[in-house]
């Protein structure tokens, strides 16, 4: 006899046609509602924020997964599939929101000959809906001056402060150097050396002139600065300059992955900097 009778009174066959079909067609909406509010992000500035603010708490989630996560709980702050959680002694609540992300798969050869990597869709839960909601980890603050040092170690140029500066701060290519106007505030400092480290990002790794990386940079100092906490005030996204709003959605995702990508590169270093320069904890700390 075997251990796996005790499963089999009043079981149902396991139909692995049909769970491949349920895949499939779970795959295909995530595509469409990836699609869907990509359009409607290029039309809607508030919905174009709304994706910025998840990918800046999601930095190292992919774009078609930031975009996913906007569309379905974009106040989700921590996410995890059902097994993820349980094994943290977590438990997902019965009725809880799913939301729907796609992880790679196997690799694939196409019709012509290249490579590709499929992708599954994944259900998983942000931590508002599960036992641990009122367990949530309020992100350790950092003081503006532990901010600003994290930016300049991030920054692959390096900084002059001048005082006769037009504007609150600006990256020129050719001498390649960020000039900052003196006499700003802690937070005005801040959000002009996070969009012109990110002009020089663009200009370095990718190649793009201050100019044609304007926008992108003022999104990504925007997300830099949601993540920590920074007054945004300051920042429109009203309308989409133009030659976004008008963009082919592949050409729009495309946009979207380089300003994630420069913005996962200047976390990265921050956070480097920032652990690095953290103050010793005493002995009543580590209690």
């Amino acid at each position: 006899m075997s251990i796996y009778d005790v499963f089999s009174s009043g079981s149902k066959p396991f139909d692995k046609a049909e769970w491949a079909a349920q895949k499939q067609a779970q795959r295909q909406e995530a595509y469409e509602l990836i699609d869907n509010t990509c359009s409607e992000m290029m039309a809607d500035g508030e919905s174009f924020r709304q994706y910025l603010d998840v990918q800046g708490r999601f930095d190292r989630y992919s774009v078609a997964n930031a975009v996913l996560v906007s569309a379905q709980m974009p106040e989700a702050t921590q996410l995890k599939d059902y097994n993820a959680w349980k094994q943290s002694r977590v438990y997902v609540n019965k009725d809880a929101q799913k939301i729907v992300i796609l992880e790679p798969s196997k690799e694939y050869t196409r019709d012509d000959g290249t490579k590709a990597v499929g992708y599954n869709a994944k259900v998983v839960y942000d931590i508002s809906e599960t036992s641990a909601k009122d367990r949530q980890q309020a992100q350790e603050p950092k003081t503006m001056r532990e901010l600003v040092s994290a930016m300049i170690d991030a920054s692959p140029v390096p900084f002059v402060p001048v005082a006769d500066l037009e504007i609150p701060a600006y990256y020129d290519s050719k001498q390649q150097t960020i000039f900052i106007k003196t006499g700003l505030t802690e937070e005005q400092l801040f959000v002009s050396m996070a969009k012109e480290v990110s002009a020089a990002v663009f200009d370095f790794k990718h190649n793009e002139s201050r100019d044609a990386s304007d926008f992108k940079s003022f999104c990504v100092a925007y997300m830099v600065s949601t993540r920590y906490g920074v007054d945004t005030r300051g920042f429109s996204f009203d309308r989409l300059p133009r030659e976004f709003s008008e963009m082919d959605t592949q050409v729009f995702k495309g946009e979207l992955g380089s300003m994630r990508d420069v913005l996962g590169e200047i976390q990265s270093d921050m956070f480097k900097s920032l652990e690095k320069n953290k103050p010793p904890k005493n002995k009543e700390q580590e209690r």
